[in-house]
């Protein structure tokens, strides 16, 4: 029987004290920072774009319903709409002075509702 022998070869050229630790070359340094610093921007825009997005829908506010105390959602020449109110008075609709409105016309369907 021949005697068989085995050859040992080292599994790195690396000292005992730094076997398997693998260091980052230049490009490496320098592409994990550029990517951090990407990442970073994209964050910022996005952080800065929220409060902006946030303001527009808090922004709107639908139409409140008339208060009880003035004549003017009975009237003829009211409409619910946000941006006019009414079409003679747009600037007093719905406040106090609303309330003794020299052109106040009854609806014709609250007039038929009293009528009944």
């Amino acid at each position: 029987m021949a005697a068989k022998s085995i050859i040992t070869q080292p599994s790195n050229s690396f000292p005992p004290n730094q076997q398997g630790i693998k260091f980052f070359t230049d490009s490496d340094t320098a592409f994990v920072i550029i990517s951090f610093a990407v990442f970073w921007t994209i964050g910022i825009f996005i952080y800065a774009c929220i409060p902006k997005s946030r303001q527009h829908f808090s922004s709107f506010k639908p139409p409140l319903k008339p208060p009880l105390k003035t004549p003017c959602h009975r009237c003829r020449y009211f409409s619910n709409n946000h941006y006019l109110k009414c079409a003679l008075h747009p600037e007093t609709a719905l406040t106090e002075q609303a309330v003794d409105c020299r052109d106040y016309c009854l609806n014709s369907r609250e007039q038929k509702a009293e009528e009944f």
